[in-house]
């Protein structure tokens, strides 16, 4: 946001890539028009490859394939449609009523009868996807936000949040050809049907097709899924200079917006509690303390102001370590947290009402001013976003 670009002007970014392989992304970061600049296009992938990963031979060229899921809304003469519910469209997050995968809707993938590697990028500005094949086939996730895990891991689902990857291994040689698969997003518990006047087509939670595919073609291959891939060093709570007092953060409503430990952004604010020190190892606490004052909405809100939000962490990546939800939330949000990959590593993390998720973070790259929000890109714009300085 500090870098904000005028039109008709230039900006040359120059930056070394120290990220390990992986699906990346990239969008613009205005303050208060994130959301209504990424949604007409301002979004695209950044694919990283290393020698540790072109070991393993893992499917490529036209089988690696890259996919960006969105929603969106048109209107009769098919112009894009944002925030017609004005105020409550901010507070709940955007929703389309149109499923595009890489910009095209009603989106078709021919595939043969081989392995596939697919990446996935939520890049939906608050939708949620639950995302599993119709016929019923585990997902086989190799990689997450951070690039690849150590050994597959398997889902009959997988949730994804706004700006959240996953990467899988699809074995399509099982299927005869001219088999139909859909890959879709399945319904979870509590599922909004619109709320506080909003008029929302296909609300968060309902169940809808993403894409189809077509085994179209018969081609012989050897390569075998890998049960192992990468080695990942991993963090240990005791090694972190706040182990005994994490870093805590407060998700929170008020006065028609939402809330970081009781604040909003300022451009160039950074509290006291938002300084860490380079070359540290910290654990860091979210608690999403958004609660129902009536009946509850699911993702999004019905009479109160119950929200899952996904924070997306500037600069880092980190390791889960540890979820609690509360007890009254336990049985109603099951199906979704189910659904999560925390296995490798991630930047951005769902984090659900009544739900404390705690983070290890390594401060090892630069120093200077990140960012860290919620990536419900309406949050953010209303504010849901603050500054914290790596200090040398």
């Amino acid at each position: 946001p500090r870098d904000v670009i005028a039109p008709g002007q230039t900006f040359v970014y120059e930056f070394e890539v120290i990220n390990r392989a992986g699906t990346y992304w990239y969008h613009p970061h205005p303050h208060d028009r994130t959301g209504s600049q990424v949604y007409p296009g301002l979004a695209g992938l950044l694919i990283i490859d290393d020698e540790e990963e072109e070991r393993l031979g893992l499917p490529s060229g036209a089988y690696d394939l890259p996919l960006v899921l969105q929603d969106r809304s048109v209107d009769e003469e098919n112009q894009l449609l944002y925030l017609s519910n004005g105020m409550m469209d901010g507070m709940n997050g955007f929703l389309g009523d149109r499923i595009l995968v890489n910009g095209k809707p009603s989106f078709t993938l021919s595939v043969a009868t081989r392995i596939y590697r697919v990446r996935l990028l939520n890049g939906s500005n608050s939708r949620v996807y639950k995302l599993a094949w119709s016929d019923g086939t585990p997902l086989t996730v190799i990689g997450t936000d951070g690039g690849l895990l150590e050994k597959p891991v398997t889902r009959h689902y997988v949730t994804l949040a706004p700006a959240e990857r996953i990467e899988l291994l699809v074995d399509f040689r099982k299927y005869p050809l001219n088999t139909k698969l859909e890959l879709r997003s399945l319904e979870f518990a509590g599922s909004p049907v619109g709320g506080m006047g909003m008029d929302v087509t296909l609300p968060n939670g309902a169940p809808f097709s993403v894409l189809k595919v077509q085994v179209t073609r018969k081609e012989q291959e050897r390569f075998a899924i890998p049960a192992t891939l990468t080695p990942i060093t991993r963090y240990h709570l005791q090694d972190a200079v706040n182990a005994a007092t994490p870093r805590r953060f407060t998700l929170s409503a008020g006065h028609m917006t939402w809330l970081i430990n009781g604040r909003n952004f300022h451009r160039n604010e950074v509290a006291d509690d938002e300084m860490v020190r380079l070359n540290t190892l910290e654990v860091w606490e979210f608690v999403n303390k958004t609660q129902s004052s009536g009946r509850m909405g699911g993702m999004g809100m019905m009479g109160g102001m119950a929200m899952a939000h996904p924070l997306h962490i500037h600069g880092v990546q980190f390791q889960v370590i540890e979820r609690q939800i509360a007890p009254e939330f336990m049985a109603q949000w099951k199906s979704v947290r189910d659904g999560f990959v925390d296995a490798g590593w991630k930047d951005t993390v769902l984090i659900m009402p009544g739900e404390t998720v705690k983070l290890l973070l390594r401060f090892d790259t630069y120093p200077g001013i990140f960012l860290y929000h919620c990536h419900i890109l309406e949050h953010e714009d209303m504010g849901m976003m603050r500054n914290y300085r790596i200090s040398a």
